[in-house]
């Protein structure tokens, strides 16, 4: 399921798109949307898929400068889902996601990582319920 990153936004739903590029596949635009202060916010960038570790390791980075604010809101980032072996049945999946915050937002950093967390974990929910349906 996470291999297809079209499919990132079925269980992240603040993650409104993630398209890969045809000129690149190893290059995918993400397009984040919010509603914040009466309005809706959109930020994309474009994210580096890193060689992956079978059954074990999806990976991606940011391009540096890729924002659609330019660098004025070029919010670094990346993320990585690990998947551990639990049984012939089972398997534990652990998200990490990194970012730096834009100067111009550091006095909000410490309002953001507890609100970003809450919603991961809510999409982590998300993940492992259609995950036990099959991936539906």
């Amino acid at each position: 399921m996470w291999e297809d990153r079209t499919r990132i936004p079925t269980w992240m739903p603040w993650i409104k798109a993630v398209t890969i590029l045809e000129d690149d596949p190893k290059l995918s635009r993400w397009v984040l949307s919010t509603e914040q202060f009466g309005r809706t916010w959109e930020l994309s960038w474009l994210a580096r898929n890193l060689a992956p570790l079978r059954h074990q390791k999806i990976h991606w980075t940011s391009v540096p400068g890729s924002s659609s604010f330019g660098s004025a809101l070029d919010i670094a980032n990346r993320g990585a889902i690990r998947f551990y072996k639990k049984g012939a049945a089972a398997t534990s999946v652990k998200l990490t996601i990194s970012y730096e915050v834009p100067d111009g937002l550091a006095p909000f950093a410490s309002a953001v990582t507890p609100l970003v967390e809450r919603i991961l974990r809510t999409d982590m929910g998300r993940f492992k319920e259609l995950a036990e349906k099959g991936g539906a």
